[in-house]
């Protein structure tokens, strides 16, 4: 897994409870230190977790992801939305982005789907 715009340290990782081979050795969990090594990116083995913690002081959108192309396809990838209010402050949009969301019909304004809060009505439908 890869964070872009921030080191994090990984602070725990183990077994998810589903086991490929039931015969194996159980994995055990494994806790870092108070103070683990910073990375961008980390290996996470099949069926496992990572903890990770980083300080959110980079304030953008930035991908956190999986570096195996398949994976990633398959949506092994979030996005984190950070300070967002000083985003707004901080940066503009150019009037021409905007003339050509209007232009395709698409909103410039509120979530996703161009609605207010969680209302995801009129999402575009996920492309095949």
């Amino acid at each position: 897994m890869h964070l872009h715009g921030h080191d994090f340290q990984v602070t725990e990782y183990g077994p998810s409870g589903t086991q490929v081979d039931p015969d194996a050795p159980p994995i055990p969990v494994r806790k870092f230190s108070e103070w683990p090594m910073r990375r961008d990116t980390f290996v996470v083995p099949a069926f496992h977790y990572a903890k990770v913690r980083f300080h959110a002081d980079n304030p953008g959108v930035w991908m956190f992801h999986c570096h195996m192309d398949v994976h990633f396809a398959m949506g092994l990838a979030l996005t984190f939305v950070e300070a967002p209010d000083v985003l707004q402050k901080q940066q503009t949009i150019p009037q021409g982005f905007f003339d050509m969301c209007h232009r395709q019909g698409i909103p410039t304004s509120g979530n996703g789907a161009g609605n207010a809060g969680f209302n995801l009505t009129g999402l575009p439908p996920i492309p095949n």
